[in-house]
């Protein structure tokens, strides 16, 4: 890439995907100085159909359009959240590499300071997550799951209307934007397996682009590069067939790989978890490994036709 270049970066327009990309340019610049960046806000099909359930959408429903401008030419890079990228991608496209994770874990956003299992009875939590109610209604059956959308501001300000008495977000995503002042509590990735991604910025450019992708993997952080990838590997191992709720999460520590995975049903009432360790050296390995103690725990019937 020349010297000099104006890097042209598409990603989603809403503010959330604003903020990681300025936080993936400040990123690209401490090794790219010579270059400027230039955003190329997008509205996602994803965004333009809000008022469709979100578990009826297909996974990279937020992701197409700003691939799109990658593939006819208008942009260079694209910036995504890991989580909306599905486990396939076109052959024109590669993933550069990831921003290191920010926190993982989901969080509730309400006016007390109650943790998921000091709620009351009834309490009606938002989200339109079936990942997150499965998990939620496994623990505490007697809450209320009600479905809502939104960016993270819209979502957070449903908190105590007619509709919620609380919601349920990502932490990753309030916490970039500023507004950690919200968060009542953290839920624990064991009692809230996140979604795949969940945390990490992926970069995305052509395949046909060898140095842009060398000058981009050299900015980004190995750690969540092989704890993504073999979450992804994980997701990519299970069948498109798949419609239940699955989740797996990953972590590096040291020389060990560690895994675990859920699988259930929307209402929680059939519910399956896995741990998995591994060597860090073979993350796609890892994740299918993952995949195959998940259906042999007794989720096979959730997680359609494994692809071996």
């Amino acid at each position: 890439m020349p010297s000099g270049k104006s890097i042209k970066v598409a990603t989603r327009s809403s503010p959330l995907s604003i903020a990681q990309t300025n936080e993936t340019i400040t990123q690209l610049k401490k090794t790219l100085p010579e270059h400027t960046f230039e955003i190329v806000a997008l509205e996602s099909e994803g965004d333009r159909r809000k008022t469709e359930d979100l578990s009826k959408l297909e996974r990279g429903v937020f992701a197409k359009t700003v691939e799109l401008a990658l593939l006819d030419g208008r942009a260079d890079i694209a910036v995504h959240s890991a989580k909306d990228v599905p486990a396939e991608i076109l052959e024109e496209l590669q993933i550069a590499g990831y921003l290191r994770r920010q926190d993982p874990r989901d969080v509730l956003v309400h006016s007390g300071s109650e943790t998921l299992r000091e709620l009351p009875k009834g309490f009606r939590l938002g989200t339109s997550s079936q990942r997150r109610a499965c998990q939620i209604l496994r623990i505490r059956p007697d809450l209320q799951v009600v479905p809502i959308r939104g960016n993270v501001d819209s979502r957070i300000s449903f908190v105590d209307t007619k509709e919620v008495d609380g919601v349920v977000l990502a932490a990753s995503g309030i916490l970039r934007l500023g507004l950690e002042k919200h968060i009542s509590s953290f839920i624990s990735t064991r009692d809230c397996v996140p979604d795949v991604g969940q945390g990490a910025i992926l970069v995305q450019c052509s395949s046909h682009d060898e140095s842009i992708y060398g000058l981009l993997n050299q900015a980004l952080d190995a750690k969540t590069e092989i704890e993504v990838t073999s979450e992804r590997a994980f997701l990519s191992f299970v069948s498109a067939s798949c419609k239940s709720p699955v989740a797996a999460h990953s972590v590096l520590d040291g020389g060990s790989l560690n895994m675990i995975a859920m699988a259930g049903l929307p209402d929680g009432s059939e519910y399956y978890f896995v741990e998995h360790s591994s060597k860090p050296n073979s993350p796609d390995k890892a994740g299918e490994e993952l995949a195959l103690k998940l259906a042999k725990s007794g989720a096979a019937h959730l997680l359609g036709k494994l692809i071996v």
